[in-house]
C-alpha cells in the first residue's frame, strides 16, 4: 500500500448520500487518499473512505475541523435532502425560492 504522502487526496461532503457513496468508492478504485464527510453513514453500503467524520457541515467550527489539510480534489454535495416532502409540504418555499434565485444569478 502507498503511504499517504504518496497518495492524491479528496474530500467528499455528503459522503454518506448516494452520490458521494459512489464517487467515494470511485475515487478509492482511481487510488486516492478519501476524507467522507456527512451527518450520516450511507445506508446501503459501507463507506469506502479512508477516513469518515459525521457532522454538520452547516457549522463554520466543524468545517474547519474537517478541513485540515491541502486536499488535491473537493466535491460539495452536501445538501438539506428532504424529498418531496421536503419540496411539496409548503415550509420550504423561501429557502427554495432562494436557491432558485441564486443559481439563476450564477452565485
Amino acid at each position: 500500500m502507498e503511504r499517504y504522502d504518496d497518495m492524491k487526496t479528496a474530500l467528499v461532503c455528503g459522503a454518506g448520500g448516494f452520490i458521494g457513496s459512489h464517487i467515494t468508492r470511485r475515487l478509492k478504485n482511481e487510488g486516492f487518499w478519501v476524507r467522507g464527510v456527512d451527518l450520516k453513514f450511507p445506508e446501503f453500503s459501507k463507506t469506502a473512505a479512508d477516513d469518515f467524520v459525521i457532522g454538520d457541515l452547516g457549522n463554520q467550527d466543524f468545517c474547519q475541523s474537517v478541513v485540515d489539510r491541502k486536499f488535491d480534489e473537493v466535491y460539495q454535495l452536501a445538501a438539506d435532502m428532504g424529498g418531496a416532502g421536503y419540496i411539496f409540504t409548503g415550509e420550504h418555499e423561501r429557502s427554495i425560492s432562494t436557491w432558485s434565485i441564486s443559481a439563476g444569478a450564477g452565485m
